[in-house]
């Protein structure tokens, strides 16, 4: 029996008519979603407002402005509207290297810290960027509660809430040889509306060179409370100790943070000098092996600097002994106070990384509220037709994909000609319409037994025997 002609075509037939058939449906229920509620109801009530207002109004066309004027006034004359300040406040943590970079790891982390301190502002956007002194990279960064990052752009973003944190947390590779090295980093952030902002950090290191035949150690200054942010003065003690066998040449630089100015000398500094804005020498002279020798410092901290406390300034050591190189090693100090009256500092100690990554910066923070989804107090029908549009484009790839199964399982089936007709042969029986069944063939059998012919020579076959043959060979 042959396969129906035009089989396939008249499957894609069909499955086009579905498709065909899905796209209508889902127009047709999408064009109410789409189009503006009572759109075609608006035009009549405009119609009958002007038939019956103008003898409305005719009336009292006098009246109208004296009416007019009291109630306007009031709603001009005393404005309600709350005042917007744009404002954050900002703290940024040192990047303290541990022991292991003696041995030449230099992981470290930066904590970048904003907070929304901003009034009627509702959700407000803080952006910065991080600079790294010489030395120090930047090997990746995240950021957590609102705060997205670039890492190529060494760059952050923030969005944040009235009165909410968020942190930025970067991991740094130190090089080694940095600690030898003065400099520090900086954090600049800003917001609309408001001045930018600039956080200093420093390179800390928590336990000092393995420098053999020399030791370096400086005090931490502490500043008294105030109530307002003031200049205040402090003083900062360095000892320097010749650990060797022989005596050296001794001498301390002092490097202070931004805001703080190195202001009086010790008296066992027999020369100093200024090799930089914010970098100080004081050479002791020699030293005997064993001795240790104290310097006191005064120091200066500006209004400015005080704010930005707890500060962090270096000092380094020299010792040259007779008769070999110059030795060096390094003390951190860090200058801290009591935060002023009213203030609270922001936690510097870095999160934990997020499970899931943040948002692509630029994004807008959902706030949960859905005002992504809400304009003007409507729900836009964008979601509905964007879903009505995806469910038939899914129904009609189901169907398709359904036709095109079932199309391949009949072309899989055998064609006319490879199928053989098939003999049906009646069973045998009584009748003259009905053949007799055909007897069955007898088995082959294994060995034929056959007649066993009288000796001699067959009469007419010729055949002649052996003694024949002989005797007429004799004859001749």
């Amino acid at each position: 029996m042959e396969a129906p002609a035009g089989h396939p075509t008249r499957w894609r037939l069909r499955a086009g008519s579905l498709i065909v058939l899905s796209t209508v449906c889902s127009l047709v229920f999408a064009a109410p979603a789409h189009a503006e509620p009572g759109g075609g109801e608006s035009s009549p009530p405009p119609a009958e407002v002007p038939t019956s207002a103008p003898p409305v109004t005719e009336e009292p066309t006098t009246q109208a402005p004296t009416s007019d004027a009291p109630t306007s006034g009031p709603t001009t004359q005393g404005p309600q509207l709350p005042v917007v300040v744009h404002a954050f406040k900002m703290s940024v943590s040192d990047v303290e290297v541990g022991d292991a970079y003696w041995r030449g790891d230099g992981a470290a982390e930066l904590v970048i810290v904003v907070q929304n301190v901003g009034r009627n502002v509702g959700d407000d956007t803080v952006t910065g960027y991080y600079v790294f002194p010489s030395g120090t990279q930047a090997t990746g960064a995240y950021g957590t509660d609102g705060c997205q990052v670039n890492n190529g752009a060494l760059s952050f973003r923030c969005g944040l809430g009235e009165r909410a944190v968020g942190r930025v947390v970067v991991k740094v590779n130190v090089d080694p040889g940095v600690w030898k090295l003065p400099g520090n980093g900086s954090v600049t952030a800003s917001v609309t509306g408001a001045p930018d902002t600039t956080r200093n950090f420093a390179i800390v290191f928590k336990s000092q060179p393995p420098t053999p035949g020399i030791a370096l150690s400086a005090s931490q200054p502490q500043l008294p409370a105030v109530a307002t942010p003031q200049a205040q003065t402090a003083q900062i003690q360095v000892k320097l100790r010749n650990t060797g066998a022989v005596k050296g040449f001794g001498a301390v630089e002092l490097v202070t943070p931004a805001g703080v100015d190195l202001t009086s000398f010790p008296s066992v500094c027999r020369t100093h000098r200024k090799l930089e804005n914010n970098r100080h020498r004081c050479e002791f002279g020699d030293v005997a092996a064993g001795k240790e020798i104290t310097a006191g410092f005064g120091l200066t901290v500006s209004a400015e600097a005080r704010v930005e406390l707890p500060l962090t300034g270096t000092v380094h050591g020299y010792l040259t002994p007779v008769g070999r190189d110059t030795i060096e090693s390094r003390a951190d100090y860090r200058i801290s106070a009591p935060p002023v009256a009213g203030e609270s500092p922001l936690p510097t100690d870095a999160p934990a990384a997020p499970l899931v990554a943040p948002a692509a910066a630029g994004g807008k923070a959902d706030d949960g509220s859905g005002g992504n989804l809400l304009s003007a107090g409507r729900l836009s029908s964008a979601p509905f037709v964007v879903g009505v549009i995806g469910l038939a484009a899914l129904l009609g790839f189901l169907v398709v994909f359904s036709l095109r199964r079932r199309m391949r399982d009949d072309r899989d089936e055998l064609s006319a000609d490879e199928v053989e007709d098939v003999v049906l042969v009646p069973a045998g029986g009584v009748g003259q319409e009905r053949m007799p069944l055909l007897a069955p063939r007898p088995p082959i059998p294994r060995a034929l037994t056959l007649p066993r012919l009288p000796p001699g020579p067959v009469a007419g076959s010729g055949f002649r025997s052996r003694d024949e043959l002989h005797d007429e060979d004799r004859d001749r």
